[in-house]
């Protein structure tokens, strides 16, 4: 039976000149000398070739071997993205995949970035085929983290209690809303500190031992620094002005600018904060 979407094992019935044309018992499809992996064929030879529509709708063929399947989801990247449509996912052929927005948060900044990962299934929808991001709850998970050690993962879900984690290696983590710091973003590659693990399965933490944040948080103010010569901000500023500047909070950035001041990198004025030469 054919089946759309996947890799079907299909007849080559005559060479055009620009292609191939193969039997699939219902209609024939066409395989362009391009979609062919450069090989020479003939009249009934056997391929294996991946079933898509092409631009204009029409089902075609490629021997090219695709990242993902209609029974087989898998991480793709994001390459393009169109807010009117959503964003498109390299799925390894010449054709991208749609992620309609639709089945994007409302919000834009939380859509996925160009470089972004999502672990995502494959679907038919009137002549064409879509991508739809894979529910947490659908994810067998294969999970055996070390409590307290930290990993590599992407985001998969923004749900209203958290953040829902993945990995190439099929391992899941959820961080509460408590245990996260900053805005991140659908398919955002984030280091995770694991936690413990409950019945429902890992719970990891997206905030960073004070130390490690108090020091990225001053070389964000000295690069500032740097292309500024100086900030209007000091220990005093509200916490309204330091937001608006740095996205930090008053108690991260009084704690960063401490730092910076015992480094002798900085010197103060009423109203400033200023680099100090030679930096």
């Amino acid at each position: 039976m054919l089946v759309i979407g996947n890799v079907n094992k299909l007849k080559v019935l005559r060479e055009t000149d620009i292609g191939y044309m193969l039997n699939t018992r219902e209609e024939e499809v066409f395989l362009h000398k391009n979609e062919s992996n450069y090989l020479e064929l003939k009249a009934n030879d056997t391929v294996n070739a991946f079933l898509y529509f092409d631009e204009k709708s029409r089902l075609a063929a490629t021997l090219k071997t695709p990242f993902l399947t209609v029974d087989k989801p898998a991480y793709l990247e994001v390459v393009s993205i169109l807010p009117r449509l959503g964003v498109f996912l390299n799925m390894g052929i010449n054709k991208d995949v749609l992620l309609s927005k639709d089945d994007l948060p409302n919000n834009f900044n939380l859509w996925p970035k160009e470089g972004s990962k999502l672990f995502v299934s494959l679907h038919i929808k009137t002549n064409r085929l879509v991508a739809k991001i894979v529910n947490p709850a659908e994810i067998y998970e294969v999970n055996d983290l070390e409590i307290g050690a930290e990993k590599k993962f992407f985001v998969q879900r923004i749900g209203e209690q958290g953040i829902n984690l993945y990995n190439e290696d099929k391992e899941m983590v959820f961080v509460h809303n408590s245990l996260i710091r900053d805005v991140y973003h659908l398919g955002e590659e984030v280091s995770v500190k694991i936690i413990k693990m409950t019945d429902k399965g890992y719970l990891g933490t997206l905030i960073k031992q004070k130390e490690e944040q108090r020091i990225d948080d001053a070389t964000v103010i000295l690069n500032a620094l740097k292309r500024y010569g100086k900030i209007p901000l000091t220990a005093k500023s509200s916490s309204e002005e330091i937001d608006k500047f740095f996205k930090i909070s008053r108690k991260s950035f009084k704690r960063a600018l401490g730092y910076l001041y015992k480094e002798n990198k900085v010197k103060f004025t009423e109203n400033e904060t200023i680099l100090i030469d030679g930096e």
